[in-house]
């Protein structure tokens, strides 16, 4: 019986972790939490689908990193791919200095099912070379992602 638990765990576990790549297939930043999700000086952040419903959210992953420095150029690297190999539109992007600050782009829909999924990249260099790059992907659009995202909070 408990050989039957595992085995049928072990298979949700792999339709799960497969759905989240398929989900960024295609994507060379999908890469990126691959690569640093695990690294020391890197936070990353995976919310389960029950946190996310309430906001038309259906994955969300983030990557925090304390000093991107020798990260940087790999991120951008992966940012610039994927707005040239596909139909970006971009939402807001601040350049200072000839130097990428900030991004937010919003990518093809991909169809799960039935449904259209939105697709969204963050980047956002803090300060003392931190930096946060998000991954969302949901049912909300640019203008509900917007609001999300600079709603006060009481």
């Amino acid at each position: 019986m408990n050989t039957i638990i595992r085995t049928t765990l072990f298979v949700l576990l792999l339709s799960t972790v497969s759905g989240v790549i398929r989900a960024q297939d295609g994507l060379s930043c999908a890469i990126l939490f691959q690569k640093y999700g695990k690294q020391k000086g890197v936070t990353m952040v995976e919310l389960s689908k029950d946190m996310l419903d309430s906001y038309r959210i259906s994955l969300y992953k983030s990557l925090v990193f304390k000093d991107v420095t020798e990260e940087l150029p790999d991120i951008l690297d992966c940012l610039a791919k994927d707005k040239k190999g596909g139909n970006v539109k971009k939402i807001q992007e601040v350049i200072e200095d000839g130097k990428l600050l900030t991004a937010y782009y919003q990518l093809t829909p991909i169809e799960k099912g039935k449904e259209k999924l939105n697709r969204f990249i963050l980047f956002k260099i803090g300060k003392k070379h931190s930096a946060t790059f998000i991954y969302i992907e949901g049912d909300l659009n640019s203008d509900d992602l917007v609001t999300l995202l600079f709603q006060k909070r009481n």
